[in-house]
């Protein structure tokens, strides 16, 4: 019998993590249907009814995607009167970001008091949690007293379809053998630590290493502010999804997270999925999270957080050794497919179902 699975809730259909589960549902042979909430996300089961969700195929589970605490409670309450499980993939918690990362609210205040009890009762409800990390796996036990039981790590993953390795002469065309290329992509947040990546290209401003940004966010006019000058420093324009790959493979090196918040220890960034997907080495903050092989593969060195020396220290490691980059690039994608591919996610999702009874 062929199982239905219902991703369900006002959620972006085109991000990362969204695709990879819809695609590793789909190869592990489930239908997949979608409910998209387009009214109010906390009363998605009234707008259910009045759409008809009923006539469609019951589904043998409600999937909840990254980021919808908003959806989460409509669709427990309209898929428990049904009998069907909700597994949930918040990603983040708000709470975290609003208090913790951000540090727009202090933790005492009532209206921080007030999303902690909320965004408690909201990872309580599903029958299943899953978190990109074991570390968050580890924080939401502590901080809103989820059964461990109830949740699992489930690796980001990358669509394998777009982010893969090729040769580096076919992107690059001519290299330019004095220059080492580092790149940094993605969103600008406090988690990820520009600014340090900002001021490891300020310390360099006299060697031959050029650091690329390519990406988007509300950090990013203040990261170009404190760029402001430097001469080694590229901000990219934006280009389509399916073309980041190419400005990846164009660069020796590609940097991950390296925040001082609390969460920025706990996330393997998509970034580095991404790169090492390219087959691309990668620099990063260490996170538990990370498979414990990591810690002896060559194409990763880790740094503390907020570290911009210790930034600049990982880069001029790899360029003092750029005659052997290829190997380094072999590395990056021979560790990426045995630890962080789609493959071992699948895995991953095929025992999380497998525990919920499926």
């Amino acid at each position: 019998m062929t199982r239905r699975v219902l991703f369900w809730g006002r959620f972006d259909h085109g991000y990362s993590r969204n695709r990879v589960n819809i695609a590793l549902f789909r190869e592990l042979g489930w239908e997949v249907d979608f409910f998209d909430v387009k009214v109010c996300p906390k009363f998605g089961d009234v707008e259910a009814f009045l759409r008809g969700l009923w006539r469609r195929p019951r589904p043998d589970l409600v999937w909840v995607p990254v980021c919808r605490q908003r959806d989460i409670l409509a669709a427990v309450r309209w898929a428990h009167r049904r009998g069907i499980k909700v597994l949930f993939d918040p990603m983040i918690s708000a709470w975290d970001k609003k208090v913790l990362e951000q540090k727009k609210w202090k933790a005492e205040e009532p209206r921080a008091i007030r999303l902690h009890r909320l965004e408690k009762k909201m990872m309580n409800a599903p029958d299943f949690v899953t978190w990109d990390t074991s570390c968050h796996v580890d924080f939401c036990s502590r901080e809103f007293a989820v059964p461990r039981e109830k949740m699992a790590a489930l690796f980001t993953g990358t669509d394998e379809t777009v982010f893969k390795p090729e040769k580096r002469e076919e992107e690059t065309g001519k290299r330019e053998e004095d220059v080492f290329k580092v790149l940094y992509h993605g969103a600008y947040l406090p988690l990820h630590g520009t600014e340090y990546i900002v001021e490891a290209a300020r310390i360099t401003q006299d060697l031959p290493i050029r650091w690329d940004f390519l990406g988007w966010g509300a950090y990013k006019a203040a990261t170009e502010a404190k760029a402001a000058g430097l001469k080694n420093v590229r901000f990219l324009e934006k280009v389509p999804y399916v073309d980041v790959p190419k400005v990846i493979r164009a660069h020796d090196v590609v940097l991950g997270v390296f925040g001082t918040t609390e969460k920025a220890s706990r996330v393997i960034g998509n970034k580095i999925f991404e790169a090492m997907g390219c087959a691309k080495p990668v620099i990063n903050e260490y996170c538990t999270g990370y498979p414990p092989e990591a810690k002896d593969c060559k194409a990763i060195k880790f740094t503390p957080p907020g570290d911009a020396a210790a930034i600049v220290r990982a880069v001029e490691e790899y360029r003092a050794d750029r005659a052997n980059m290829e190997s380094y690039d072999a590395a990056a994608y021979d560790f990426f497919k045995k630890h962080l591919s789609m493959a071992v996610v699948k895995k991953q999702l095929a025992g999380i179902l497998a525990g919920m009874g499926f």
